[in-house]
């Protein structure tokens, strides 16, 4: 089921303080008037009771979806960690979740996502069936093919799955510093059925490229520039 709590937070416009109700898990199944809400930018957003600005609030949310057997845990980036700190406490929080499981219930597949706009397009790659692993493949692809105007630094490369077809798959470049939409770009939906046949045959090569929980082409581009 879902689950919110009541938090004081402060409007960044004008510091007005009040306490507001905001979910921290969704439950697509149960709620998904929430699910919609998220994908239309509307969840945890606050109206101040001062200064009538509106804000999200992007606290961390399990996002939870029983038919596809898989949970989605959003840690911001804005949250004042490292994606190393990030990424270390989800396992903690992970393995104390596996402990309190009954030795005869699976445990579900997590991801952990960064931000709110990968953690939808996450949800619309699952409920299209489609292997995230190979799309970072391809993502990772374009972007070492296309350094000077994909620069991981600057922007992330965004999988548009709505738009994509059964020739071609969208992707649309999404710049890091003011979070606006820009130049799109195209691969050839075969070359991608290909690449998951190829997963089918040796998944080793995928999963040792993208172990997870944070499948992501950009954050393994941005650690191998750090460590040259």
């Amino acid at each position: 089921m879902s689950e919110s709590k009541q938090y004081n937070i402060q409007c960044p416009s004008c510091g007005m303080q009040q306490d507001v109700e905001l979910y921290d898990a969704v439950n697509v199944s149960t709620d998904p008037e929430l699910k919609q809400a998220l994908l239309e930018n509307r969840l945890n957003r606050v109206g101040c009771i001062d200064c009538d600005a509106t804000f999200r609030v992007d606290m961390p949310l399990l996002y939870t979806d029983p038919e596809n057997d898989i949970m989605i845990h959003w840690i911001s980036e804005m949250e004042h960690l490292t994606q190393e700190q990030i990424i270390e406490d989800f396992d903690q929080s992970l393995e104390q979740v596996n402990e309190m499981l009954p030795a005869d219930i699976k445990t579900p597949t997590v991801r952990l996502v960064l931000t709110r706009v990968e953690l939808v397009e996450l949800i619309f790659m699952i409920e299209k069936g489609m292997n995230q692993r190979v799309v970072e493949y391809v993502k990772y692809s374009i972007f070492t093919r296309n350094a000077e105007k994909t620069d991981p630094h600057k922007f992330r490369l965004l999988l548009n799955v709505q738009d994509s077809t059964d020739e071609e798959l969208c992707f649309v470049l999404q710049d890091v510093g003011s979070q606006e939409l820009g130049a799109g770009l195209r691969y050839g939906r075969a070359a991608y059925d290909s690449m998951c046949e190829l997963y089918d045959e040796t998944p080793e090569e995928f999963f040792e490229m993208f172990p997870g929980p944070c499948i992501s082409a950009r954050n393994l581009l941005l650690e191998d520039s750090e460590e040259k």
